[in-house]
């Protein structure tokens, strides 16, 4: 509500209140009423001041209930002068802040004034130094130029050197080449040197003395289980080397009287035979052989060195092995040396088969006797005749091909067959 409509509304109020009052002052006056005992005209004054009062009061009570701000001044006036006393107060401290930061900002625009003559001194300094990084460019630039020409200079000096590099380095290739050219011969001549002092020092020794074992000759073999427990294969071992001892010892060989050992082994060899055997599959057949390490001419020692194969059958009982066709009516040298021919078959296929060979490459012999009856047996055909070599019993890798093989004649157009093993 605006204070125009508020002061109409006053002005209204205190008319009627005005003129009721009058009214009844009037009629009080003329009817001599008398209040509190008092005479008609001091009762008409009461009325009269009452009237006022009221007036007052309505006005007092419109503005109150119309201004919230008023009301509040009004009943909190001491609060209200607290906070106009604390307003005083901040006003006062803000007033001196106002004050310092006047005499700041004087302070600034004096640096200010100070850094606008540090600026202008500063463009003239680069001012300067700009046209000294001009000349310094133009300088660069020369620089450049000269680095240029210096570095085509290097390129050329760097190809000269890269050049005379790979000539050094083909020099010192051929220097080293002829260095172990000549450590090679030099070394090819001390080997051959001691070998010629061997052979020199063996001649001498060997001369007039038999040659009891050669290099790789089978001085003893047996067959032995592997997968044992560690006791059982060390077992094994030592009555092996107590066989193959006995064997050795019925050759002219030297053995020793106090040990009665007439073979020399290291006993890392042993060792590791026993671990081999006992890391090995269970129940797995194994081939151990000693074989000559040099060779031993009579009266000298017996060096050996373990020799180990899988044993398994090579060929089974009735398989035939080999076989070859032989014209019965040639001469007799002629079937000798067919039958020579199929012998060297057998021995090759026993041996690419899996048969182990002994030092002469052989896997086994046939008797003067066997092969002379074989060879009468053919000529007492005629023509053509088919000779089978057949297993006579499972032939195992470490067995030697003798009278565990037989020979069958058969006669392709008649195919009789005649046994020649003894059957």
């Amino acid at each position: 509500m605006s204070g125009i409509n508020i002061m109409i509304i006053v002005l209204i109020f205190s008319g009627i209140i005005a003129y009721i009052g009058d009214r009844i002052g009037m009629k009080a006056g003329k009817k001599k009423v008398s209040l509190f005992g008092l005479r008609p005209r001091y009762s008409s004054m009461i009325i009269t001041i009452l009237t006022g009062v009221i007036i007052a009061l309505l006005t007092i009570s419109i503005l109150l209930f119309v201004y919230t701000n008023l009301r509040q001044a009004l009943f909190n006036i001491n609060d209200v002068l607290d906070r106009l006393t604390n307003l005083n107060e901040r006003l006062a401290e803000k007033d001196a802040e106002l004050s310092d930061m006047k005499k700041e900002i004087d302070e600034k625009a004096i640096d200010l004034q100070d850094i606008q003559k540090q600026r202008d001194k500063l463009n003239t300094q680069l001012k300067e130094t700009q046209k000294e990084y001009q000349e310094t460019e133009q300088k660069l630039q020369e620089a450049n130029q000269e680095i240029s020409s210096l570095e085509e200079s290097k390129s050329q000096l760097e190809k000269n050197i890269a050049l005379l590099k790979e000539e050094r380095n083909k020099l010192e290739n051929q220097v080293d080449e002829l260095n172990q050219r000549i450590s090679s011969l030099t070394k090819d001549y001390e080997e051959a040197k001691e070998l010629a002092t061997q052979y020199r020092t063996g001649m001498v020794y060997y001369m007039g003395k038999n040659i009891v074992y050669q290099k790789g000759d089978i001085v003893y073999s047996t067959v032995l289980t592997a997968g044992k427990s560690q006791d059982e294969i060390i077992d094994d071992i030592n009555e092996f080397l107590k066989e193959a001892n006995e064997v050795a010892k019925n050759r002219n060989i030297k053995v020793n009287e106090e040990s009665g050992q007439a073979i020399r082994l290291q006993y890392e060899d042993i060792s590791n035979v026993a671990k081999i055997l006992y890391n090995m599959e269970e129940d797995q057949k194994v081939i151990v052989s000693l074989v000559a390490s040099f060779n031993v001419p009579e009266d000298d020692w017996l060096s050996v060195n373990f020799l180990l194969n899988k044993d398994f059958i090579v060929f089974n009982k009735g398989e035939v092995i080999a076989s070859k066709v032989i014209n019965a009516s040639n001469s007799t040298s002629d079937i000798e040396t067919k039958l020579e021919e199929l012998l060297n078959i057998l021995n090759g296929k026993a041996i690419q088969q899996g048969l182990l060979p002994d030092s002469e490459g052989q896997v086994g012999s046939l008797d003067f006797t066997q092969f002379y009856n074989l060879l009468n047996d053919i000529k007492s055909k005629q023509g053509e005749v088919e000779v089978e070599v057949i297993a006579n019993e499972d032939i195992w890798r470490e067995d030697r091909l003798s009278t565990n093989i037989k020979f069958e004649i058969s006669d392709p157009s008649k195919g009789d067959i005649n046994n020649d093993n003894g059957d």
